[in-house]
């Protein structure tokens, strides 16, 4: 890995990090009445996250890296949940956060939540990058696959 590869992926990660002790320890600013309807949705959400979370994790197994760059060993994992989400690691951690920041009716938390995703695209793009220019058939996955959820399909029977 060279030097800005490195720089880069330290900095996403460094972030991330940064992003995650934020979600922890930020005070209850602007805190709202969270109604059972919203609880449960926030759960929902944040096991769903949760669950995905898991899954791809341990489908990427011997290809799992915190940072960006593909491992130099790693294999394209394409089926699974991978079949139709090219990032869900990034997408089930986002779940989980905007999930419990709903639960617990936090808004910091979920100001929070929304850097975080908005970390995960700019963080995901240039994975993106690595990942064409070490895996030929990565231009293709992406025309099918979407990047935290799944591509909406057209249905092709017109009637």
């Amino acid at each position: 890995m060279n030097g800005l590869k490195k720089k880069k992926d330290l900095f996403f990660v460094g972030i991330q990090i940064l992003l995650f002790a934020l979600y922890v320890v930020i005070p209850p600013i602007f805190p709202f009445n969270g109604n059972i309807i919203l609880q449960i949705a926030g759960l929902v959400l944040a096991f769903t996250g949760f669950g995905i979370c898991c899954t791809s994790l341990y489908l990427l197994r011997k290809s799992l890296t915190p940072f960006p760059t593909p491992l130099q060993k790693g294999i394209l994992v394409t089926s699974g949940i991978y079949r139709y989400i090219r990032h869900p690691v990034y997408s089930g951690i986002w779940l989980m956060v905007a999930g419990f920041g709903f639960y617990s009716a936090h808004a910091g938390r979920l100001s929070v939540a929304c850097l975080l995703g908005m970390l995960f695209y700019f963080k995901s793009r240039y994975e993106e990058e690595m990942l064409k220019a070490v895996y030929p058939g990565y231009r293709s996955y992406m025309a099918y696959a979407g990047r935290f959820f799944p591509k909406l399909r057209k249905n092709q029977k017109h009637n």
